[in-house]
């Protein structure tokens, strides 16, 4: 009993990993079968992915312009005239920093506004940042103090180097100018087939008569 429960646990026949031998076929192959299984056979439908079967398309919804807008208001931010002149306060009267303001030229001997608590705001009213000056903002005088000290340094320093100052420029007339132009390619003698003479062997020992490429320029060469 207990040597056939062991025939039959240790049967490969029996396990599904046999299963998966390649059944040979006992027929005689003719003709290109070989290049017959190696053709492929392309299928008319389209295979579905995982992403194509679990999110199917929906034609008939239609996007939430809310929530469209707030995406788009979080990622653009406030515009600047949200930020600036909400009030209806214009750019000049920002320039005013608040230390100008409180360390600056704003001596006085009055008293600034009592402020009192507002349950509204949660803040103690007027905030001086709320109501800024409106006047023009101090100025020192940095720019025209920087402006006059790089003109002293450039007065100081000259403005030409030594190659320079030793090598002036000189007008195109102090130059040498060519009188004569040199023969255009297409009229240069040495570009016919009969001055080449290293090619040819049967004018290698004969005297050869080429004309010059600048005829003006160049003397003529005696005639040999």
């Amino acid at each position: 009993m207990i040597m056939d429960n062991k025939a039959k646990e240790y049967n490969k026949w029996s396990q599904p990993g046999w299963r998966i031998e390649q059944k040979y076929s006992n027929k005689v192959l003719i003709g290109n079968w070989m290049e017959e299984k190696l053709q492929f056979t392309r299928q008319s439908r389209t295979a579905n992915s995982t992403h194509r079967l679990d999110y199917k398309p929906r034609t008939e919804h239609k996007p939430d312009v809310i929530v469209r807008r707030e995406a788009l208001r979080k990622s653009e931010g406030l515009p600047a005239r949200l930020l600036l002149s909400h009030h209806g306060t214009p750019r000049s009267h920002y320039l005013v920093t608040l230390y100008d303001e409180m360390y600056g030229r704003r001596n006085s001997t009055i008293l600034p506004t009592l402020r009192s608590w507002n349950s509204d705001k949660l803040a103690w009213v007027p905030e001086k940042s709320d109501h800024p000056v409106k006047v023009p903002p101090t100025n020192f005088g940095l720019l025209e103090a920087w402006h006059a000290q790089i003109q002293q340094q450039q007065a100081a320093v000259p403005t030409l180097s030594v190659y320079r100052a030793t090598y002036p420029l000189h007008p195109l007339s102090a130059f040498c100018q060519p009188r004569h132009a040199s023969a255009p390619r297409m009229l240069s003698g040495s570009l016919r087939p009969t001055y080449c003479s290293s090619e040819n062997l049967k004018l290698k020992s004969q005297p050869c008569k080429q004309v010059p490429n600048n005829t003006s320029s160049q003397p003529q060469l005696p005639s040999v």
